[in-house]
Parts: C-alpha cells; structure tokens; sequence
C-alpha cells in the first residue's frame, strides 16, 4: 500500500486529502470516501486502507478544511 497526503487547492483555501492506493500499477478505480460527522481521524485512514488493499485508489477529503 501507498499512503500520502495531497493538499487540494480550492476558492477557499486548501483541502487536505488522504491518499492511498495499491503498490501495483493500475488503473484502478476511484472511490471518494466521505467522512462523517466527527471528522477525518485514523479509524477513516484504516478504512480506507481496507479498500486499498483490495485494488482501489481511495482518497478520503477533509471537509471541514
């Protein structure tokens, strides 16, 4: 697995987003997983590495950027 953080440039300054994805090459598909109320935190990082490991591109946005 791939993990990473990428900043996304928006009109209202900038998103943090976690990246993660599998070590193989792709194409992989995307899925944009959301987080819920309590914010981006670890537990959403462990999900998202779940479905990395199963062969998709996840990024997981900050929303309350």
């Amino acid at each position: 697995m791939i993990d990473s953080e990428l900043d996304i440039q928006t009109s209202d300054g900038e998103m943090n987003t976690f990246i993660t994805h599998p070590e193989e090459n792709g194409p992989h598909p995307l899925i944009v997983f959301l987080m819920d109320a309590p914010g981006k935190r670890e537990e959403l990082h462990d999900m998202a590495r779940r479905f990395g490991s199963a062969g998709y591109y996840v990024m997981l946005p900050n929303l309350y950027y």
